[in-house]
């Protein structure tokens, strides 16, 4: 496994930014379709929304999909969707032993009566399920944890060889329901310290069961919550190869976003394929440009959805066509100038102006091109420029006119050493 985990490193230090991602596991899960394969063959990361007996009317399966993406391009990373958090009930016949075993071993999460499920946040058809150290062990002493880890391995990992790996939906650092977590009867608090440290045990003893029966993988999560200020993760890191930062914004401030994914990305472990998830109007290009900088500002990979709440479909921005190629200076933690924030690459850099800042102008120690585009054209203009002026709330891309290995980094940017 450390070699494996050694060569997917190496895979992730390959990877050119600016680094892309997909969260598509929305209908139409419409894998098979050329057209669809080929837009997500574009991305470094993605996460689709397969299932046992997908793709058996269109005469496919998730094997034949994923190889026929890789056929495209054999670096694209490939996820595929599984959830311990919580199910649907009556059960989805794909999971019908899913369903039946946790009916018969009682795994759901029950209220202080022992009979009634505890409602999940999905709604009024899912239930929350024991994912921790104090379910009922089944007759051969397993948890729903590892026995949940054991049966996805064989239904997912072992029917698609060709997938890097799973993606486990709903790894919170705390749980979101109240209920009988320990099985003594009693209404746990989702909000007690000890039950939280009962909730991230679970998910390590299902990563743990996970592992050895999927050799040489990778494993991600949904970690919407790891970057809160008042989030424990403590047992989670160094855990997972890297997760959704689901729903990422700059509501509480940019500082305040840039250190939710800062906390999360260095909880992961090697190749920390962290998803900087960001939610907006596709034609609202500024909004685009100033998520997807401040995704570079670090080294994560930018995965835009639609904000109508649809994970599906590529959407294709002019700015992801640039050729930045490889970091050459760290990520951005202090500003460049004027309050903007900088990061260079070896074919050009990337500057956003936080919310909050204002407009700004600043300018440039040599000359730099816009690059070339049909969504934003008066701002993608490809021409050269000296002075950018940064809307607030704003970022761009820009490329150098003679792109060099090695650039010298201006005043106040940190080079990365090439050891």
């Amino acid at each position: 496994m450390t070699g494996a985990l050694l060569l997917a490193s190496q895979a992730h230090a390959a990877d050119s930014y600016p680094r892309l991602g997909g969260v598509l596991i929305s209908n139409p899960k419409n894998y098979y379709d050329a057209s669809y394969q080929a837009d997500i063959a574009k991305l470094n990361v993605a996460v689709l929304g397969m299932y046992p007996g997908w793709g058996k009317d269109q005469g496919t399966s998730p094997e034949q999909a994923v190889k026929q993406i890789k056929s495209r391009n054999p670096n694209t990373k490939i996820f595929l969707y599984v959830i311990g958090e919580s199910l649907r009930y009556p059960v989805n016949p794909a999971w019908a032993t899913l369903g039946k075993t946790v009916d018969a071993q009682r795994w759901w999460l029950y209220g202080a009566d022992g009979k009634s499920k505890v409602l999940s946040d999905f709604g009024k058809d899912s239930y929350v399920l024991n994912i921790t150290p104090y379910s009922k062990p089944d007759a051969n002493g397993l948890h729903f944890n590892q026995w949940f880890a054991n049966h996805v391995a064989q239904e997912m990992g072992a029917t698609t060889p060709s997938a890097d790996g799973l993606f486990t939906d709903n790894v919170f650092w705390k749980p979101r329901r109240d209920g009988d977590w320990n099985g003594d009867g009693k209404v746990d608090s989702q909000n007690s310290a000890t039950v939280q440290k009962y909730y991230r045990q679970g998910y390590v003893q299902y990563i743990d069961a996970l592992r050895p029966r999927m050799p040489g993988k990778l494993q991600i999560a949904n970690v919407a919550d790891w970057g809160r200020p008042q989030a424990d993760i403590t047992e989670y890191k160094g855990k997972w190869n890297g997760g959704i930062i689901e729903h990422i914004k700059d509501s509480n401030g940019w500082d305040a976003m840039m250190a939710q994914y800062r906390k999360t990305m260095a909880a992961f472990a090697a190749p920390k394929l962290g998803l900087f998830h960001y939610e907006a109007d596709p034609k609202d290009y500024r909004s685009m440009r100033y998520g997807l900088a401040s995704c570079l500002m670090d080294d994560g990979y930018f995965a835009f959805s639609n904000d109508n709440g649809v994970y599906s479909g590529v959407i294709w921005f002019d700015e992801f066509d640039a050729k930045l190629g490889n970091a050459v200076s760290a990520p951005a933690t202090k500003p460049w100038q004027k309050g903007v924030y900088r990061r260079d690459f070896e074919n050009g850099i990337a500057l956003v102006n936080p919310k909050g800042n204002g407009a700004q102008e600043v300018t440039l120690e040599e000359d730099f091109v816009t690059i070339k585009g049909k969504q934003a054209p008066t701002v993608n203009t490809g021409q050269k420029v000296r002075k950018i002026r940064l809307e607030d709330r704003d970022g761009i891309i820009l490329l150098r006119p003679n792109p060099v290995k090695r650039p010298a980094a201006p005043s106040g940017i940190v080079v990365e050493s090439s050891s």
